[in-house]
């Protein structure tokens, strides 16, 4: 079987980190190493850490450069073929990783994703399915928890640091256009909680997705193109709110 890296980033979440924790940990971990990057929390994060260390592949506590530079550290750290980014609050939904060690037999496959169950800020749950794959061209059309990557890619192209909160999108549809190999599991793999950092329409969020499309779609027809398909995709935001984010 595939070795898997899951690797949580996390700073200053002692309320949620447990839970993630534990929900990795539940899962059988004869193919499976866990890495936790800690940003220097000093809520009490690292304390609920180290009460299982024992189970803990990778752990280390110390400042970073943000989420992503997290997240490039740990790729580094990885031994597993493959990683899933489990952050803090989030959690599998998936039943075993059976199917997906499938996939990964496949070695022209460099990206598995499938379904997220989101969970809203009144507790409800909703099943969020994969959008079509070309839609990548201007949105992340599957959740960043819901996928597994080649850790290979994530070495030679690291996430970059010019973005807060969409350097996974440009990531993914850089690879989307270099032409490396997604596949789709029809389940839903990971439980998203709604109200993260990336969570929502923000100045922030328009500024860099803007960004990423315009400087990957080489031609000004296919700018104009991707540009007028995501702003559609806001159209059931309030348009009001969205006005004063970008003036």
């Amino acid at each position: 079987m595939k070795l898997i890296s899951i690797i949580t980033v996390v700073y200053n979440n002692v309320e949620l980190i447990e839970n993630t924790i534990k929900n990795v940990l539940s899962y059988e971990m004869d193919h499976l190493e866990y890495i936790i990057i800690d940003g220097g929390s000093t809520d009490g994060t690292v304390e609920v850490i180290k009460k299982y260390l024992d189970k803990i592949s990778i752990f280390i506590s110390e400042p970073d450069k943000g989420i992503y530079d997290a997240m490039n550290k740990g790729a580094r750290m990885a031994r597993g073929e493959w990683i899933n980014f489990m952050n803090a609050g989030d959690e599998f939904a998936i039943r075993s990783f059976d199917s997906l060690q499938k996939v990964m037999k496949d070695e022209k496959c460099s990206v598995i994703y499938g379904d997220v169950i989101i969970k809203r800020e009144d507790g409800s749950l909703f099943v969020d399915v994969a959008r079509p794959l070309d839609q990548i061209n201007y949105l992340l059309n599957f959740c960043h928890q819901s996928s597994f990557v080649r850790t290979k890619l994530l070495l030679e192209t690291p996430f970059s640091l010019n973005y807060k909160i969409s350097s996974d999108y440009d990531f993914f549809l850089n690879m989307f256009k270099k032409g490396y190999k997604f596949e789709y599991i029809n389940e839903s793999i990971s439980m998203f909680a709604l109200g993260g950092i990336s969570t929502g329409i923000s100045k922030q969020y328009l500024k860099e997705r803007l960004s990423i499309i315009t400087s990957v779609h080489p031609t000004v027809p296919g700018k104009l193109l991707y540009l007028f398909k995501f702003l559609k995709t806001l159209i059931p935001v309030n348009f009001t709110s969205i006005s004063k984010l970008i003036k």
